[in-house]
């Protein structure tokens, strides 16, 4: 493989690692602000929920997905709120997405 190629996979699962960093940042957040988690274990929640939702694209059976329940909060929190608290999480929810 030449480096150009080696580059491009590495951009590519960097770009997959920031999205991930959302997606664990902004669930977090809502679970924050519904008053439903401390941070630390909204990002592990949310983590455990990205990792087995990657698993389920490669499930046949469809088991996973079934099974895989998105951490959802148990009451509306406004979007503003939540993205105050969002941006305060990304830097976690990097460290956490570079575990998957």
């Amino acid at each position: 493989m030449s480096y150009g190629s080696n580059q491009g996979v590495e951009d590519a699962n960097a770009d997959y690692r920031e999205v991930c960093a959302g997606i664990i940042a902004r669930g977090a957040a809502e679970l924050v602000a519904a008053g439903d988690m401390q941070r630390q274990a909204a990002i592990e929640a949310m983590t455990e929920w990205v990792r087995k939702n990657s698993d389920a694209l490669n499930d046949a059976t469809g088991a996973i997905m079934v099974e895989n329940r998105y951490p959802s909060p148990s009451k509306v929190v406004t979007p503003t709120q939540a993205f105050v608290i969002a941006r305060e999480l990304l830097e976690p929810a990097r460290d956490a997405a570079d575990t998957l």
